[in-house]
């Protein structure tokens, strides 16, 4: 029997991903499954997975479609390997039993190889034949490879497989190995120290079997759609679930959803967004749309000239704003789901007009840019005085929430001015507006906020999403609230829509 001592202790990160069954069209409202949002559900994965795990590794344990005999199994394929593509750390990924055959599978996914070392572990795929009762059994041949694993290697080795390998008995899993006992015997005498699989869609937490570990993650496509994380160090192994779905509980809000008519939009849809708020956990959620994309074409939007013209110099016909009042009419949108972001222009004034502001029910100030920013050479003191004087005007233009603090700096690889945060609370706190926690192609300072939880500001939510991934994803929100000593539910703290 191998013994294990390693001579590598250096500490391993790993992402883990099973059980998408993405299936194109209409849902079954019997089944638990949502694989008519796996696509969106993975890519929420991916993204947060690449921002906030950074993972040495990604493992993807099958059943990536729901029907590998559908006719349009290439195209599923298709549509997930792309999203696959997107992770930053190496990934491995096998067949599960509702997928297509593994030839037809690794026509459109990279095959992995016997074994693959990543960080001084050694990871070894299996693909097994199916038993009756979605069980397996592993086959001589490849119960040799476990061997094979071991020989001249000194380091730990994980191995991956769909269906649950765990000891009989320690688990109410449904599902084993028919042949076990066999397995894990081989194991000890390897010295595999882990065993990671999918295909229970429950999951179970690690087993500790002696020197040997057996594992599960649960399905991506079942409430609260969850994966793995684990950190392996050499016989040290610890592991963190995370779930896409927010706590439903905590009643969250989502103030900032863009839609189809963003110049920035992604993928965006009215109906698919108030869908989705409900099956990622939240309350709710409110549109808010850039005024000025409403207003103005692509060009003269991007150039910023229309926030030195203004308002007045858009032109007279307003087909793209009434558009956004008829979509969210269309979507029967409530009140608490109407509102607009609107533009700071340079000289404080809002880029919208009055009889359009009437229609919504929350107003969002963003200031996207600012002149003393746009000079050959910039003096951060002047955008400074200028950011503090558009920020005062824009609290005393009746808005709710101010969206995206300093992001306006931040977008220019600069550092958000610490020395603006007390002057900004303290007009937040005057005016009664809320401040904007967005991580949308940003990463806030916790200070400010904190700052404006001991003035009694409120916090507002935002996705600021332009992708329908990131509605409602409120991970990295919470997580800021935390390190400013709000652990649990944020509760009164936050703005919350009447």
């Amino acid at each position: 029997m191998f013994k294990p001592v390693f001579i590598l202790s250096m500490k391993i990160k790993i992402a883990v991903i099973a059980d998408t069954h993405y299936k194109r069209g209409g849902r079954n409202a019997a089944s638990p499954r949502r694989g008519d949002i796996a696509d969106i559900l993975f890519l929420r994965a991916v993204r947060r997975i690449n921002r906030f795990i950074k993972p040495d590794l990604t493992i993807i344990l099958g059943d990536i479609q729901d029907d590998g005999r559908s006719p349009r199994w290439e195209q599923e394929l298709a549509r997930m390997r792309a999203t696959a593509d997107l992770l930053k750390s190496p990934w491995l990924i096998i067949p599960g039993n509702h997928d297509v055959s593994p030839g037809k599978f690794y026509s459109v996914f990279p095959r992995p190889p016997d074994k693959t070392d990543v960080q001084g572990v050694r990871f070894v795929p299996f693909i097994d034949p199916e038993e009756p009762g979605f069980n397996a059994r592993r086959s001589v041949r490849d119960i040799a490879r476990m061997r094979t694993a071991r020989s001249r290697w000194r380091g730990p080795i994980v191995t991956l497989q769909h269906v649950p390998l765990f000891p009989p008995g320690r688990s109410p899993c449904p599902y084993n190995y028919t042949n076990a006992g066999e397995i894990i015997s081989e194991m000890r005498r390897s010295g595999i120290c882990l065993a990671v699989s999918g295909h229970y869609h429950e999951g179970f937490e690690l087993i500790r079997d002696k020197e040997c570990n057996f594992l599960a993650a649960p399905a991506l496509c079942q409430s609260p759609f969850s994966f793995l994380e684990v950190e392996l160090e050499g016989n040290k192994i610890a592991v963190t679930r995370h779930d896409l779905r927010m706590p439903e509980r905590m009643k969250l809000w989502d103030m900032h959803v863009h839609t189809p008519l963003a110049y920035c939009s992604e993928n965006m849809d009215v109906r698919k967004s108030m869908g989705l708020a409900e099956d990622f956990g939240l309350s709710g959620l409110t549109f808010a749309e850039h005024s000025g994309q409403l207003y103005f074409d692509k060009a003269t939007y991007w150039s910023k000239s229309c926030l030195a013209g203004g308002i007045k110099s858009a032109q007279k016909r307003y087909e793209r704003i009434e558009a956004y009042f008829t979509m969210l009419k269309k979507a029967k949108c409530r009140p608490c789901n109407r509102g607009l972001e609107v533009d700071c222009c340079y000289d404080g004034s809002l880029l919208a007009l009055q009889k359009h502001i009437r229609k919504v029910k929350y107003l969002l100030g963003s200031i996207h840019s600012l002149a003393a920013l746009q000079k050959p050479k910039p003096v951060m003191k002047e955008a400074e005085a200028e950011f503090l004087a558009l920020t005062g005007k824009l609290t005393r233009s009746n808005i709710d929430i101010l969206a995206h603090p300093f992001r306006v700096f931040t977008r220019k690889s600069m550092d958000a001015p610490q020395s603006l945060y007390d002057p900004v609370v303290k007009m937040l706190r005057k005016a009664g507006v809320a401040a904007e926690i967005n991580f949308h192609t940003q990463t806030p300072d916790p200070e400010f906020y904190r700052r404006c939880l001991e003035a009694g500001v409120k916090l507002a939510f935002g996705s600021d999403a332009h992708n329908l991934y990131e509605i409602g994803e409120f991970t990295p929100h919470l997580a800021l609230l935390k390190k400013c000593g709000i652990a649990g539910d944020p509760g009164d703290i936050l703005f919350k829509p009447k």
